[in-house]
């Protein structure tokens, strides 16, 4: 059986840069379905420089397309070393380098020298300055649009993402309109794809709205032309049968050949399975250290039991590792 990424593929890592955030966003992985923070996966790691030099390496990353951090589990903004990570990755070779963020991490100086890495930063901004707090909770927008104009003025290349919400879905026009003002490359409105997660018994569920303090966080009619990646709409994969459904896996069966770095060091196929530990029976992976970089290069892990199990699962072969975040992500219906 073949592993599932060999690291001579490898052509994009996308690497959390911290589990800190500044953001208290109510359907963060960071938090559980009633809205209390897991503190087991969050506010406890950065992936440091010397990880990235010693067990990535500019070989590696001379060889790769892309190095991104999208902020699962945190900001890469808050990575006190997220300038010098930029700066070794583009010198070692990597053309494309990104970052997504909410955009209120660190004073201007952060934001123009993190632009003259050539990295193109994603801002998180849903709404205006009465409506962004409402899901990016604790971002200050006059600090936001500081450290966007910063930023951008430093010839930084900037992307607006906006999730659309019943509170804010008035703004969007009015959104774009300042998108362009400030400079922005491009504004693109997103449905989340957050509202489908696990309860505290480990059932799927599907939400309509979420109360977070005094207000109702209330989902909007779903609008086909926004490029929002609502992956659980598309495949609508029940509890009672996604066990038995196909893995549409888009990094293995697209041969993306991507994987995905958390702050703490374990390594998955992707960002999806950044909560690994949380959501995954512990039966699962016996010795977590065996998919960390810490403890492992990043050759052995991919070559490891983990990688050549789930190539099995997503291969069909049903006494593989069956991993109920990939069956409810990509598992598709009817097949």
């Amino acid at each position: 059986m073949d592993s599932y990424i060999n690291i001579g593929n490898l052509n994009t890592i996308n690497a959390e840069l911290s589990n800190y955030c500044n953001s208290a966003c109510p359907m963060c992985p960071r938090y559980d379905f009633d809205l209390n923070l897991i503190s087991e996966i969050t506010n406890n790691s950065h992936t440091g420089l010397e990880i990235i030099k010693n067990k990535i390496g500019s070989k590696v990353l001379s060889r790769i397309k892309r190095f991104y951090s999208c902020g699962v589990l945190g900001d890469g903004a808050m990575n006190p070393e997220c300038v010098e990570i930029y700066d070794y990755v583009k010198s070692s070779g990597t053309a494309n380098t990104s970052l997504n963020t909410n955009g209120g991490p660190r004073n201007t100086d952060f934001w123009r020298s993190l632009a003259s890495t050539g990295t193109r930063v994603t801002f998180a901004i849903d709404g205006l300055e009465d409506t962004n707090h409402l899901y990016r909770r604790n971002v200050r927008w006059d600090k936001l649009i500081e450290n966007v104009q910063a930023f951008i003025g430093a010839g930084g290349k900037a992307e607006w993402d906006f999730l659309v919400f019943k509170h804010n879905k008035h703004q969007v026009d009015e959104a774009e309109a300042l998108s362009k003002k400030l400079g922005f490359k491009q504004f693109i409105k997103k449905d989340t794809t957050r509202w489908d997660d696990f309860d505290s018994d480990g059932n799927w569920i599907q939400r309509e709205s979420i109360q977070v303090g005094d207000y109702a966080l209330e989902k909007v009619e779903r609008d086909t032309e926004a490029p929002g990646l609502d992956i659980t709409q598309k495949y609508k994969v029940d509890n009672d049968t996604f066990k038995t459904r196909k893995i549409d896996c888009w990094s293995y069966h697209n041969n993306k050949s991507e994987i995905y770095l958390a702050a703490n060091g374990d390594v998955s196929p992707c960002c999806w399975l950044g909560d690994l530990k949380i959501h995954e029976s512990k039966n699962i992976i016996k010795d977590y250290t065996s998919i960390n970089i810490n403890h492992n290069t990043l050759e052995e892990i991919l070559d490891g039991e983990f990688f050549r199990e789930l190539a099995r699962g997503i291969q069909g072969e049903r006494d593989a590792y069956r991993l109920q975040t990939c069956y409810h992500t990509c598992g598709v219906a009817n097949a």
